[in-house]
C-alpha cells in the first residue's frame, strides 16, 4: 500500500494501516510534517461540529471582501477563481443542509479522542497531549447570548460544555484579563504542546513499526484493468495495489486526473509563535468575537493562530494577518515577551461544505482520497486513518462513510 502525502493526515493513515499489518510506503516530495502540519494550532477541536457555512453567510460575503484583516477575508483579486467555491459554500449554508453537515461532523468529532489514544500511546507521545479542555471567551452575557443557540446545537450533538463566569472563571484561568467575563469550557477538547513534534513523533512511530518513507514527488496515478498499480513519481514508478491520496490542498491535481469533481481551495491560516512569551496558561483559549486562538506550548511559549483567508494557494502571504494577532492576544492575557518571535502561513485544504473527503474513488479499484479537512486536519487525522483502514481491510465501519464520499459534489 502507498500513502501519498506526509502531513498529519497521511502520516496517521500510514501508521494506522501499518499497525493493522499492511506493508505501507509513505511518499512526499518534502520532509515529513514540514508543510501545513508544521504550523497548525495544535488542537483536537472536538466541539467544532457546526460547518463554516452557517445560515445567513451570504450577507457576510461583501464584508469579507472589504476587510482584508477581518476574521474571514477574501482576496478580491482572486474572486473569479474563487467564485465557484463560494457559490457552493453559500449553497451549503441552507438550514436543512447545515443540519445534515453538523450531524456528519459530529459523527467524526465524537470519536477523535478514542481514535487518537492508541496511536499516541504506541508512539510514546502522551507527554505532549494536554487533556485540559479549552475556554471560549466572551466579553459579557450579551455576547454569549448571541452564541447560545450554537452551543445548544453542539450539546444536542454530544458536545459536553459548561458556562463559567465571575469567580469560577477567575479561579480556573487567573491569567485572563477582566474584560472577559464569560467563558464556555469544553472538557473533552485537548491540544498538543508542539504540533510539529507531535506529527513527527507519529512519523517516527510509523518507521519503528516497519513503515517505509520515500522522499519523491508523486506526479500521477498509474492504473491498469480498472484498478491502481502504483504512482508515477519524479524519480520513476512506485508499484502499489492500493493508493491513498492525502496531499492536502494539492490533492485536487489527482482528482482531475481521474475526472472527479473536487472543489478544493486554500483556507489559508496564519500564526505567530512566541517562544519566550512567559505567560502561564493551562487551557487552550478561543476568542469567539475575534476568531483566533491561543495555544499554550511547552516552557511558557505561546502560539497565536486563527482567522481564515480565502485566496489562491500560491498568493503571497499578507503578514499583517499574523501581526494583528499580537494586539488581540494582549487584550486577553496582557503583555508578553516577543523575543524570538516567528510568523508562518499555511494552506489548509478546504471544501465548501466543511466535510473532508474520506473514502474510495468511484470506478478505480484501490484508489482512496483523504483530503479537504480544512482547519480540522490535526483533529481528524487519526479518525481518517481509522476509517480508511476499516474500508481497505473490509472491516465493519463504526461511522457511516456516505457523507464523506468523493462523488458528493
Amino acid at each position: 500500500m502507498l500513502v501519498a502525502g506526509a502531513g498529519v493526515v497521511g502520516i496517521a493513515t500510514a501508521l494506522q494501516l501499518r499497525l493493522a499489518g499492511c506493508e505501507v510506503v509513505l511518499v512526499d516530495r518534502g520532509e515529513p510534517a514540514m508543510a501545513t502540519s508544521y504550523g497548525n494550532a495544535g488542537a483536537f477541536a472536538v466541539s467544532d461540529v457546526i460547518p463554516l457555512a452557517e445560515p445567513g453567510v451570504l450577507a457576510r460575503v461583501p464584508g469579507w471582501m472589504l476587510d482584508p484583516l477581518g476574521p474571514l477575508a477574501v482576496r478580491w483579486r482572486y474572486l473569479p477563481t474563487l467564485a465557484p467555491w463560494l457559490a457552493r459554500f453559500v449553497a451549503a449554508s441552507r438550514p436543512r443542509k447545515v443540519a445534515a453537515l453538523t450531524a456528519a461532523l459530529a459523527a467524526l468529532l465524537g470519536r477523535v479522542n478514542d481514535d487518537y489514544a492508541p496511536l499516541i500511546g504506541r508512539a510514546g507521545l502522551g507527554t505532549l497531549w494536554r487533556r485540559h479542555g479549552n475556554l471560549t471567551l466572551y466579553r459579557d452575557e450579551a455576547e454569549f447570548s448571541a452564541a447560545a443557540a450554537a452551543w445548544q446545537t453542539k450539546r444536542a450533538h454530544g458536545v459536553r460544555w459548561r458556562k463559567l463566569g465571575g469567580d469560577a472563571l477567575a479561579t480556573l484561568a487567573p491569567a485572563l484579563a477582566t474584560e472577559w467575563q464569560v467563558a464556555v469550557e469544553v472538557p473533552d477538547w485537548s491540544h498538543v504542546d508542539d504540533p510539529y513534534l507531535f506529527t513527527r513523533g507519529l512519523f517516527d512511530a510509523f518507521l519503528r513499526e516497519g513503515g517505509l518513507f520515500v522522499q519523491d514527488e508523486v506526479i500521477g496515478i498509474s492504473r491498469e484493468g480498472g484498478g491502481v498499480r502504483g504512482v508515477e513519481t519524479a524519480g520513476g514508478q512506485l508499484p502499489a495495489d492500493c493508493v491513498v491520496i492525502a496531499c492536502g490542498v494539492w490533492s485536487d491535481r489527482f482528482a482531475r486526473q481521474g475526472r472527479y469533481r473536487l472543489p478544493l481551495e486554500s483556507e489559508r491560516g496564519y500564526h505567530v509563535t512566541l517562544p519566550r512569551a512567559g505567560v502561564p496558561l493551562h487551557h487552550f483559549i478561543q476568542c469567539a468575537s475575534e476568531s483566533f486562538v491561543i495555544l499554550p506550548m511547552a516552557g511558557g511559549a505561546l502560539r497565536l493562530a486563527g482567522t481564515v483567508e480565502l485566496a489562491h494557494r500560491d498568493a503571497p502571504p499578507d503578514w499583517r494577518r499574523a501581526h494583528i494577532l499580537l494586539d488581540k492576544a494582549r487584550r486577553i492575557v496582557g503583555d508578553f515577551d516577543t523575543e524570538g518571535m516567528s510568523v508562518w502561513m499555511g494552506n489548509r485544504p478546504s471544501l465548501p461544505d466543511t466535510l473532508p473527503v474520506i473514502g474510495p474513488a468511484p470506478g478505480v479499484r484501490g484508489l482512496y482520497f483523504a483530503t479537504g479537512h480544512g482547519h480540522l486536519g490535526l483533529t481528524l487525522a487519526a479518525t481518517t486513518g481509522a476509517m480508511l483502514t476499516e474500508h481497505i481491510l473490509g472491516r465493519a465501519t463504526a461511522t457511516d462513510p456516505h457523507p464523506y464520499r468523493l462523488d458528493r459534489f
